[in-house]
């Protein structure tokens, strides 16, 4: 069911561009964290957009590379000539997507909780304004919930063109479909961020974005509404990985 040659081969393979984007987000978390002219967009700016773009652009290239990357490139004919069932290589592909974006988000957190042991900042700073009258200090378990919400979605996120990156052989389709979805995403996230702070009209956006399952507000101000969003994309990312396991099992490949 796993194969941890396979695995070790996506580990080589896309080590480079995990580092970097884990290492973006780190120092970006740590700055917005860490400089008092920029913690009044901690949650705005970094968790409101960046944590949305970074992974996205690592998971658009990652799955597309998992497996209608391998097919196009014919290397999936050599794996699949070994002794190994197209379902152990969608499951090892599989633990090694959502495994990588935890460790990314595991070291970006574990940064972030560093920084606020330190120095902590008040709530008031952290929801972007610094006279509102909330008490108490950003908490460690808040910065926990809060990014254990933006991996789900990104989960999902990536769920979604994993899917794709099952159901098409050529990476063309694959590719242009996962960026589709990831551009509409993100930009329609950016948009519903914009009417959040108060330009009319766009607050609307937020219903065309798998971002809007991710409720930082509801984290912030010690809610349990946050839990229930996260409900759907754990269930996106279910129906999503199971869609591309069963097509790439019963398809066609020209090996």
């Amino acid at each position: 069911m796993f194969s941890l040659p396979l695995f070790k081969q996506s580990i080589r393979s896309n080590w480079v561009l995990w580092s970097s984007i884990t290492g973006v987000m780190s120092v970006l978390c740590a700055q917005f964290a860490g400089l008092e002219m920029t913690q009044s967009l901690l949650f705005t700016i970094f968790y409101g957009m960046m944590t949305v773009i970074l992974p996205g652009i690592y998971v658009l290239v990652t799955s597309n590379k998992l497996i209608s990357g391998q097919v196009d490139r014919g290397s999936m004919a050599y794996i699949l000539s070994t002794p190994i069932k197209r379902t152990t290589v969608v499951f090892t592909q599989m633990v090694f997507l959502i495994g990588s974006l935890a460790a990314m988000f595991g070291i970006m957190t574990l940064v972030h909780l560093g920084i606020n042991a330190a120095s902590p900042i008040t709530l008031a700073t952290a929801m972007g304004n610094g006279e509102l009258p909330v008490q108490g200090d950003l908490t460690s378990k808040m910065i926990l919930e809060v990014n254990l919400s933006s991996l789900l979605v990104c989960i999902a996120l990536a769920a979604v063109c994993f899917m794709f990156s099952g159901i098409f052989s050529s990476s063309k389709y694959s590719i242009g479909l996962s960026g589709t979805w990831v551009g509409v995403s993100i930009l329609a996230n950016m948009l519903a961020m914009f009417g959040r702070l108060g330009v009319k009209g766009l607050d609307n956006f937020k219903y065309m974005t798998i971002c809007s399952f991710y409720d930082q507000n509801s984290v912030l101000n010690s809610g349990n509404e946050w839990i229930q969003k996260l409900i759907w994309p754990v269930l996106i990312a279910a129906a999503a990985f199971t869609v591309g396991t069963v097509v790439f099992k019963k398809k066609d490949l020209p090996l």
